[in-house]
């Protein structure tokens, strides 16, 4: 008993030896079908310490290497024996320490990919296809039953809108349920279509891109860093800034990927930047209004496909999304805005309600009341969990009530006034990306982008 407790004997411990002790690293966190783990433990004696798995049926350990095999508690027990050290002391065994974790199923991803958008003169139902990591068996859910039913794999178009789908996949013993929404728009209006290829690739910014409906495009990825002017990014840095479109046309990525060595210590900043026009419109009109874009009757919501680095997502950086509106006043053309929070890293289906838009510029017009940028849109709250789930919309909701005026007067003007423009703005850059050798602030969207 006193040996055990390490009490008395050589250099005041007991006649078993000086007492030790052991910190041990907690080693959980971890998921199934992850690789070993390295387990990490130190004593106060410089000794070695073993290590051995109490819980074998839910996770092994040989030598320092630790094997996740079952969903459930792992405990791992690390072991100093006792013994003299490099410097002739004599050391009593030191107490066992253990680690107590969950092992966590493996998260899977589920390949889902409906059309964008039917025309409802074309088709009135769509077979649903998707296949999840873990292979077992995706069911299909209708979210909008007024605009879509769902029978087996059979989608049943019931009327124009938004029908949103959800793709589940229950799990397993190994892999994790998981669920993934997508938006079909039911004959929208189309903004975007696709990219032309021949103008897409490129170092820096540029505003020659067009869509596949002969929209203008423009990207600009900026960082301080750069220095290639104010709030520009030259082909001066390549491999910092430059954009990419798919070979079939579908996507297209606005890159911003600033080296850490390059990254300053004191003041800094940074935004990325996508344009999208609509159909045959490359500018504004500037001497009045801009007619010929698209003009909100029943629609509801604004349907794209936006795409985020690992890193940007981890880094909590949201989105504003703008509709710029034809309507002019001394060549100033009334500008709308809201926020786009990431709702999962990779690229992510977005349905977003066109009445969360705020007048954002009111041009001076009388009666139109304009919400900030900075002080309202940039301060919503993040609506999605970790799992990508509206579980915090409630607040997002209440916030949006804080400038419900300007909110009235967007829905007034898309009813009265064209939509010229979309545009992705993201004013804070990726700055808390461990692991990687840059920071990657890169905007990607893919398929189309419709009104609905």
């Amino acid at each position: 008993m006193l040996a055990a407790c390490g009490g008395g004997g050589e250099g005041g411990a007991t006649s078993g030896g000086r007492q030790q002790f052991i910190t041990f690293q907690y080693p959980g966190g971890g998921m199934l079908l992850d690789p070993p783990t390295t387990l990490s433990a130190t004593t106060s004696s410089g000794l070695e310490v073993t290590f051995k798995s109490s819980t074998p049926d839910y996770c092994t350990v040989a030598g320092n290497k630790l094997t996740l095999v079952k969903a459930g508690e792992c405990r791992v027990v690390a072991t100093q024996q006792g013994g003299k050290s490099a410097d002739g002391v004599q050391w009593a065994p030191a107490d066992d320490v253990s680690q107590l974790f969950n092992v966590l199923k493996h998260t899977q991803q589920i390949a889902f990919a409906p059309p964008d958008y039917v025309l409802s003169k074309a088709t009135t139902s769509v077979t649903l296809t998707a296949t999840a990591e873990s292979k077992g068996p995706v069911t299909f859910t209708a979210d909008t039953p007024a605009n879509c039913s769902i029978t087996g794999d059979q989608l049943k178009l019931l009327g124009k809108g938004t029908c949103a789908v959800t793709a589940t996949q229950a799990g397993n013993d190994t892999y994790a349920a998981q669920s993934t929404q997508r938006f079909i728009a039911v004959d929208p209006l189309l903004l975007a279509d696709g990219f032309d290829v021949a103008t897409g690739n490129g170092a820096g910014s540029s505003s020659d891109l067009r869509t596949a409906q002969g929209g203008g495009v423009a990207v600009n990825p900026w960082d301080s860093t750069l220095n290639s002017g104010w709030q520009w990014c030259g082909s001066d840095r390549p491999d910092w800034c430059y954009h990419t479109v798919s070979s079939d046309g579908k996507t297209l990525v606005s890159a911003l990927e600033v080296p850490k060595a390059n990254f300053p210590t004191g003041w800094h900043t940074g935004l990325n930047q996508i344009d999208i026009f609509a159909p045959g419109k490359t500018a504004f009109n500037g001497g009045g209004d801009t007619t010929g874009g698209l003009r909100v009757t029943t629609e509801t919501s604004l349907g794209f496909t936006m795409g985020v680095p690992q890193g940007l997502y981890a880094a909590g950086k949201p989105v504003v999304l703008y509709l710029d509106l034809g309507k002019n006043n001394g060549g100033c053309n009334v500008e709308l805005a809201t926020l786009v929070w990431p709702r999962a890293p990779g690229f992510a289906a977005y349905n977003i309600p066109l009445s969360n838009f705020a007048v954002t510029n009111n041009c001076g017009i009388a009666g139109v009341t304009a919400a900030s940028v900075d002080d309202n849109i940039r301060k919503l709250p993040n609506p999605w969990d970790a799992t990508g789930m509206p579980t915090n919309i409630g607040a997002f909701n209440t916030a949006l009530d804080g400038f419900k005026d300007a909110r009235t007067s967007a829905m007034t003007l898309m009813g009265s006034s064209d939509i010229v423009r979309m545009r992705l703005k993201l004013f804070d850059i990726n700055d808390t990306n461990p692991g990687t050798a840059f920071y990657s602030s890169s905007i990607g969207l893919t398929g189309a982008i419709t009104i609905q």
